[in-house]
This record gives structure tokens, C-alpha cells and sequence, in this order.
């Protein structure tokens, strides 16, 4: 599986022998606002499950627990590759810098749907696609959602799907109010880093970095400061280590 290794310091994966992904540094997704919202968009449509858009499928009368993560891909793929045009080569290639999308078509292979090239090579399968939706996970620290996938209880999932609703209800009132466009998923990272003295990059430098290096550093001075923490607690008396997990104590996080 993509998630059992390290992606440090890389700036590729060959996932298959037709695909290769592309691991961006922060300079590309930060040479302007929408190249880092169009990098983010264009990843949500191989990293969504069907508990991240269960109010759209509840929309248009789906139960989202009956949709598997396959068949959610080709709905979106079914929609991104109806929309060529639209989509810019330069954040498709942040993604597959050797694979163009005008080459990609959808095709029953089967009885299932596949993604193949126009020499009729498959490029994505059901075992493909899970794998590439974890490995776009890792590269960026995403997790897969599936908190409420399994909820039998019609009544429950009325109830989740309702509190969902009201969520995106109040997030959009709240832009609308402030008038402001979404906000960066690296502005905050970035600021948090640069102010740490365990970080050996500023607001210029940083861009040297690949947005897997950047949340890897992250979760590596997360780990060390809750450690800190904890070894502060043993000497002074009030934690005792036998009690805690040895893997939480371990400063390399890899």
C-alpha cells in the first residue's frame, strides 16, 4: 500500500507503469491563489468518499453508504472528463506531469468502468483507483473518511446528514458575511512552521519543500513537542512512562 513508506525528499511516484504522480513543491502550488485551489479541487475528485459528499448525494435522492468509493471516482470522473476544456494543463500535470487529460477517456471493461488511454491502455481500474486515492492521501496528509460509512439506522443517518447540511450552511453564510474566497490549507501550516526554531526554512526557502516534506515537518515537531511534554510530566512527577504507549515516545515518526 502507498502509506507504508516514507515520500520524503521525492518529487515523483510511478504508481503503475502508466502513471506517474507528481509530488508538488510549495513554490508551484503558491505561484498564485488559484494554483494552490485548483491543486486541491482537481486531488478531491480521486480522494472523496461518499461520507465527504453526503449531502450532494442525499440531493439527488442516493443513500451515501450504498455508493462505493469506485463508483463515486466515476461519477466525478464521468463530470471532469465531460469538461476537458476547463481544466488547465499546467494544475493537471501537478498531478500527472506525463499523462494529458485530452488522452484519458472512460470506457466498460468488464462490466465495470475503467479509465484508458486512447491506445486503450488502462490507466486507472478499482485497484489502481485505491491505490492512487491513498497515495494522494499521504501527499497530502489527508485522511480517508469513512466515520459514518456504516450506519444502518435510517433515522441516524438523517440525523448525520441533517447536522452536515447545516454545517456547509453556516460555512458558506460565513464567507458570504466576510467576503472572503476560501482559505489557504497552507497559510497556517507554514506560519506555524517558520516560527519554530526546529524549522530550518522561512517564507522564502519554504518553497523549496514539497507540500509531503512540509506536512511531514509538521507532524514530526508535533510529535517531538508532545513528547517534550511528556518527558516534563516524568521529571516532575506527575507522568508515569510505564503507563504510556512506547510508540508515542519515539521522535521519529517515519
Amino acid at each position: 500500500m502507498a502509506n507504508n513508506f516514507s515520500l520524503i525528499g521525492r518529487k515523483e511516484y510511478q504508481l503503475t507503469d502508466k502513471l506517474t504522480i507528481h509530488i508538488p513543491l510549495i513554490s508551484e502550488l503558491r505561484s498564485s491563489f488559484d494554483d494552490e485551489m485548483e491543486y486541491f479541487k482537481l486531488v478531491s475528485n480521486f480522494i472523496k468518499t461518499p461520507c465527504d459528499v453526503m449531502v450532494e448525494l442525499d440531493d439527488i435522492g442516493i443513500d451515501y453508504t450504498q455508493v462505493k468509493e469506485y463508483e463515486l471516482f466515476i461519477l466525478s470522473m464521468m463530470s471532469l472528463l465531460n469538461n476537458k476544456s476547463e481544466i488547465s494543463s499546467k494544475h493537471w500535470k501537478m498531478i500527472f506531469p506525463y499523462s494529458d487529460i485530452n488522452n484519458w477517456n472512460l470506457t466498460l471493461e468488464n462490466d465495470d468502468y475503467v479509465i484508458v488511454d486512447n491506445d486503450n491502455n488502462v490507466l486507472i481500474n478499482s485497484n489502481i483507483y485505491m491505490l492512487l486515492a491513498d497515495l494522494l492521501r499521504q501527499i497530502v496528509s489527508t485522511e480517508k473518511n469513512m466515520e459514518y460509512y456504516k450506519v444502518p439506522e435510517e433515522e441516524t443517518r438523517r440525523y448525520i446528514i441533517d447536522r452536515a447540511r447545516l454545517k456547509q450552511k453556516r460555512a458558506l453564510e460565513r464567507e458570504l458575511r466576510n467576503g472572503k474566497k476560501s482559505s489557504s490549507a497552507l497559510d497556517g501550516v507554514i506560519l506555524l512552521l517558520v516560527n519554530n526554531h526546529n524549522f530550518k526554512y522561512n517564507f522564502e526557502t519554504v518553497g523549496q519543500i514539497t507540500i509531503y516534506d512540509l506536512y511531514a515537518c509538521l507532524r514530526q515537531i508535533y510529535s517531538d513537542r508532545e513528547i517534550d511534554g511528556l518527558m516534563s510530566g516524568y521529571w516532575s512527577g506527575n507522568v508515569d512512562l510505564k503507563k504510556v504507549d512506547s510508540s508515542k515516545l519515539n521522535r521519529i515518526i517515519l
